[in-house]
C-alpha cells in the first residue's frame, strides 16, 4: 500500500510539474489607427504621435515596465522612405549625433546586413552604448512593409540582454498593417 501511494504522489508531483512548464509568456496585442503589434508582458506603448512636419508618420516609443527592470526601451517610426540604406544611414547619425551630446559613447557593432524576420527582410545593425560602468546593446531595423518604411530603435541593458534582445524582432514578425 505504501508504494502505491509514494507512486500517486509521485505520478501528481510530475503531471504539477509538466503542467506549470507549459505556460507561454503572455503578451499583449496593441493596434490603433489600422496598425498592430504584440508586445511581451509588461512592455507598454508611452508614446504614439504623429512627427511633426511629416505627413503619413508615426513615432511610437515602447518601455519595458517590469519591476526592478533595468533601462529598455523599443522606438517605431512609420515614414515614406525609397531608400532602406539611407534610413538606415539617416538612423545611426542622428542617434550619434543624440549620443553624443548627452556624453554617452557610442559605437557600431557590426555593418548592416539584411535579415529575414518573419516574413519581412529587414536591414539591420547593432550597436552599443556606454556611460561609465553602464552598457546597453541595441539593434536599428528598417523594412518596407505595405509602403511604408519602418524603422525600429530598440536598446536594452547588457545584462537584461539575454531576457529583453529579441522584443523588436517579435515585434516586426507580428507586426499588421490594414
Amino acid at each position: 500500500m505504501k508504494r502505491f501511494s509514494y507512486f500517486v504522489w509521485a505520478f501528481i508531483i510530475l503531471v504539477s510539474a509538466c503542467n506549470s512548464s507549459d505556460k507561454k509568456p503572455q503578451s499583449i496585442i496593441y493596434s490603433k489607427d489600422g496598425m498592430s503589434f504584440s508586445l511581451p508582458k509588461y512592455w507598454k506603448v508611452k508614446k504614439d504621435r504623429p512627427i511633426d512636419g511629416v505627413a503619413n508618420s508615426r513615432f511610437i516609443s515602447v518601455s519595458n515596465e517590469e519591476p526592478f527592470a533595468k533601462d529598455a526601451y523599443l522606438i517605431i517610426t512609420r515614414i515614406d522612405s525609397v531608400s532602406l540604406v539611407n534610413t538606415l544611414q539617416n538612423l545611426i547619425q542622428q542617434s550619434r549625433a543624440s549620443y553624443s551630446k548627452r556624453k554617452v559613447e557610442f559605437g557600431m557593432l557590426n555593418e548592416p546586413k539584411v535579415e529575414k524576420i518573419g516574413n519581412h527582410e529587414v536591414l539591420k545593425a547593432n550597436f552599443e552604448t556606454r556611460v561609465i560602468t553602464n552598457r546597453n546593446r541595441g539593434s536599428f531595423a528598417v523594412l518596407h512593409y505595405k509602403g511604408k518604411t519602418f524603422c525600429f530603435v530598440s536598446s536594452i541593458n547588457i545584462k537584461d540582454k539575454k531576457a529583453n534582445f529579441s522584443v523588436a524582432d517579435s515585434v516586426i514578425k507580428s507586426l499588421s498593417v490594414k
